[in-house]
């Protein structure tokens, strides 16, 4: 048995075909999953990257790893035992697979581009180190792996981890890829021009249409990324971001590809498991933010999951699962399909007997949190996101969202005076399971209550925003964030 898993940082499900999207950005990942099962609503309990790479990985949600925030004590790890003493019943998952037997390997600059050198725990190889670390394309990632199957891929129980960066901005694909998604229309239809002028009106913050520089914060990212633009005015500004992003994807896939092909040539392409995935999508438009993860909205927290495992997909080639599920459940699940144990301090449910062909409900709600710019947790039911501002950072977000998620997938109209009831029952489920982990005999700190007592602004300062939006002549604006941070007014 061998287990390929390939991560692509920040990709939105509808941006692959296999998800309906109308440009080409990715039949080779099309083709596993025509071969395989397709889950389509995925979510990352804990978001964006380092969190969630940390709830997946330790297969724990953030608020028992400790790890909810890129900066700051949010973004240490609580290792489940102490001392030289792992804790039987929680285990890193890379951990729990070496003590049955796996060599597990990972080639991604992950660890390196956040300071989280826990995600090492448990690889037997970790080639991280040989990667940039941040801004290795595709081809770098496959420079080193390409190599190392070559070498092992006739082996018997390897899991390899691989991690492309390339539909993160800044987008870097090669022009050809560029030139490629220009020949296939616009891609998404949301938001529409409308929208973005609203938007670029409305809100403010770094990363929302009007600021999603700025480039006076960072001029050297402008001078080393031409492509990039540092605001979004309408759609053909908005265009740019699609166009970059959907490059980076056609860019890994023609990359994964090769892999494929080398497998094939070895031999053991039919007999590898192939899972695809992500560490979180990204906000388009949602809660006024534009290509950046940031929020608790759908868009940051959908990823991407498809898998094909020889002899146990087979049944339901090219099928799909539409039970909601959380990225963190996929540990459990490895775990069921090879026979071995699930650890009872794992905060994920296996939903392998639906990877079987069985009935799989799914689970009846999730919660998410989000940790950068803004700190947010959300409650999705099948039918509603409610979304909870614990802090807003230098946003103007609402401090309760609720959106109907069969009329409004956008999230562009906030229910909350409209439906209190349903806002109220989301309410309750999210404080409920706040007080099944924060209240009790075995009760933890919440880690987001201890950084925003000391790390609130993360990448950007209140005081300097202010002193921008004074500079650009946005006195009411630059009021209003006072007003939410409890400012005195100049």
């Amino acid at each position: 048995m061998r287990i390929l898993y390939i991560d692509i940082d920040s990709l939105r499900p509808n941006h692959l075909g296999c998800y309906g999207y109308s440009r080409p950005t990715s039949p080779v990942v099309d083709s596993i999953a025509a071969d395989g099962v397709l889950l389509t609503h995925c979510y990352a309990s804990d978001n964006p990257c380092n969190p969630s790479r940390a709830s997946l990985f330790s297969a724990r949600f953030g608020i028992l790893n400790g790890v909810v925030a890129h900066d700051g004590p949010g973004q240490n790890m609580s290792y489940a035992g102490e001392g030289h003493w792992h804790d039987p019943d929680a285990p890193m998952w890379m951990r729990s697979l070496q003590q049955h037997g796996w060599n597990t390997v990972s080639f991604s600059g992950f660890a390196q581009r956040h300071l989280s050198w826990w995600f090492t725990a448990g690889f037997t190889e970790f080639h991280g180190n040989k990667l940039p670390g941040g801004l290795e394309n595709a081809e770098d990632v496959n420079a080193h792996a390409e190599p190392w199957l070559m070498d092992h891929a006739q082996e018997d129980n390897w899991f390899l981890h691989l991690n492309y960066w390339d539909v993160h901005h800044p987008y870097r694909a090669p022009d050809q890829y560029w030139e490629e998604m220009q020949r296939h229309g616009e891609g998404l239809a949301f938001p529409d021009d409308d929208k973005i002028r609203s938007d670029y009106e409305q809100y403010y913050g770094v990363r929302t249409a009007r600021d999603w520089g700025p480039a006076e914060f960072n001029p050297e990212y402008y001078e080393n990324f031409p492509r990039m633009l540092d605001s979004i005015r309408n759609r053909e500004d908005f265009q740019v971001f699609v166009d970059g992003a959907d490059a980076g994807m056609r860019y890994v896939d023609d990359c994964i590809g090769r892999l494929l092909e080398l497998l094939e040539d070895k031999g053991v392409l039919k007999e590898t498991a192939i899972i695809i995935s992500s560490d979180h999508g990204e906000s388009v438009g949602e809660q006024g933010m534009y290509w950046e993860h940031g929020n608790a909205s759908e868009g940051t927290a959908h990823v991407p999951l498809i898998i094909r495992w020889p002899g146990v997909t087979d049944a339901n080639k090219g099928g799909s699962l539409t039970g909601m599920q959380y990225h963190l459940d996929l540990p459990p699940t490895v775990a069921d399909l090879l026979g071995y144990d699930i650890p009872k301090g794992w905060s994920g449910e296996s939903f392998a007997n639906a990877l079987r062909g069985q009935e799989w409900p799914g689970r009846d709600h999730l919660i998410w949190g989000t940790g950068i710019w803004s700190f947010q947790r959300a409650v999705r039911t099948r039918s509603h996101l409610f979304i909870r501002t614990l802090h807003s950072g230098i946003y103007n977000l609402e401090p309760l969202s609720l959106f109907d998620m069969t009329s409004d997938p956008n999230q562009t109209h906030n229910l909350i005076t409209e439906q209190p009831e349903v806002a109220a029952t989301h309410d309750h489920l999210l404080s409920n399971w706040w007080h099944s982990y924060c209240s009790g005999p075995n009760s933890v700190r919440d880690p987001f209550q201890t950084q925003n007592d000391t790390t609130p602004d993360i990448y950007c300062s209140l005081e300097r925003y202010l002193s921008y939006l004074e500079r650009h002549d946005r006195p009411e604006q630059a009021n209003d964030l006072r007003a939410r941070r409890g400012v005195q007014l100049s």
